[in-house]
């Protein structure tokens, strides 16, 4: 009789176990879902800007490193430019620079497949300052260029980093039952085998 208890108490706690893992995600699992954020434009020299994105996996704020992502960059004149993006400093970050010598608005597109994610911003190239000498001298005028920087707002970086608690709490819930149920089978084994 004993043994029939045995495999049913296995069975219970097999069971529980399958259980348990189902409903708790994997362990540093990431969604498919991401968000870029702390995206910005800086005036580089001879004409160009560089463009920074990061990249992070929404569940739980961990950089996308090794997604392709997909940038463009719409200036006042002509179309869609692709910028050639490459790792930057940290995971999840990348980096491109692009040609902007024509004063005006600039929209950036960026795009990810996996993690699926999608964001664009502005930056404004300013038309040269120009300064002339005095008419005693006889240099030529003096023109400059400069990109102001725009930075997107963050937002997507606080959401994400709220999000790492829910999983843990699951996971313990589920150690919790695991041993309640292991518990319960040992004194349900312990109490066929004490002599009445």
């Amino acid at each position: 009789m004993i043994p029939v208890r045995a495999a049913a108490l296995a069975a219970l706690v097999t069971a529980l176990l399958a259980v348990g893992s189902a409903l708790a995600p994997a362990a540093g699992a990431h969604t498919d879902t991401g968000t870029f954020s702390a995206t910005r434009a800086e005036p580089g020299p001879g004409g160009t800007t560089t463009i920074d994105v990061l990249l992070t996996y929404d569940n739980d704020g961990h950089g996308a490193a090794g997604a392709t992502v997909t940038v463009t960059v719409q200036g006042p004149t002509g179309g869609p430019v692709p910028v050639t993006m490459s790792a930057g400093d940290r995971e999840g970050a990348y980096t491109g620079e692009v040609a902007t010598s024509e004063p005006g608005d600039y929209t950036v597109t960026a795009s990810a497949a996996e993690p699926e994610a999608q964001a664009s911003f502005s930056f404004t190239v300013e038309a040269p300052a120009t300064t002339t000498t005095a008419p005693t001298t006889t240099s030529p005028d003096v023109a400059t260029s400069t990109a102001s920087v725009v930075e997107a707002d963050d937002q997507g970086a606080d959401a994400a980093s709220d999000d790492g608690g829910s999983s843990a709490v699951l996971v313990v819930g589920v150690v919790i039952l695991t041993a309640l149920a292991a518990a319960g089978g040992v004194w349900w084994w312990r109490r066929d085998r004490t002599p009445a």
